[in-house]
């Protein structure tokens, strides 16, 4: 057990992540969706309505609700975007046009596998998969659990090039392996993401 008076570390492993249409749900539950009235975020249908297929505002919607999904069967991860997804998303938001948004897959693909044209690789394309982390050990992440799913911006022109600050690193993109068992994969610390350029993630996270 960690003693009251020291605070643990976080610590993360990086996964490509792609979006399936599913409900998400926040550490209060219903009750939280009943107080803001923001429904549209946490149940499909209401949320299909209101972006009108806008889901790049809906990405920056929930990361600014702090909203948290289900993920790895049933532990709650909080949804963090980084500073540069974020920028790219506004852009996609602002200048709305059905081709250019981030797609959610049907709930009939719940595996990375079942993804049209899926491969393993570490390349994303902001739009269809995201370089994605989860982070656990954050001692304010919404949820209840320390759990963060934190997505970042990836250059889909070159793959192997690291382009956001607080996203993988070089060493992350080029050891990727996120299809293989958790017990053979590499979970990072802190000093390791400060160490490989993510400068500012004790403060973060």
């Amino acid at each position: 057990a960690i003693p009251s008076t020291t605070t643990p570390r976080a610590s993360g492993r990086n996964n490509i992540i792609a979006m399936a249409s599913s409900a998400t749900s926040t550490s209060t539950g219903t009750e939280n969706v009943k107080e803001n009235n923001k429904n549209y975020l946490y149940i499909p249908s209401e949320r299909d309505a209101h972006y009108q297929g806008n889901i790049a505002r809906y990405l920056l919607d929930l990361h600014e609700e702090k909203a948290t999904f289900d993920f790895c069967g049933g532990m709650m991860f909080q949804l963090v975007l980084t500073d540069k997804l974020q920028s790219h998303l506004q852009k996609l938001a602002n200048d709305f046009q059905q081709g250019n948004q981030p797609k959610i897959h049907p709930s009939a693909m719940p595996r990375m596998s079942n993804i049209p044209n899926y491969d393993r690789s570490a390349h994303a394309d902001n739009l269809t998969l995201f370089h994605g982390r989860e982070i656990r050990k954050v001692p304010n992440a919404n949820g209840g659990t320390g759990f963060v799913l934190q997505l970042s911006y990836a250059d889909d022109t070159n793959p192997s090039k690291a382009v956001d600050p607080q996203g993988w690193s070089a060493r992350e993109i080029s050891g990727y392996d996120g299809w293989r068992h958790d017990a053979n994969r590499q979970w990072r610390r802190a000093a390791t993401y400060k160490e490989e350029g993510f400068e500012t993630f004790d403060e973060e996270f």
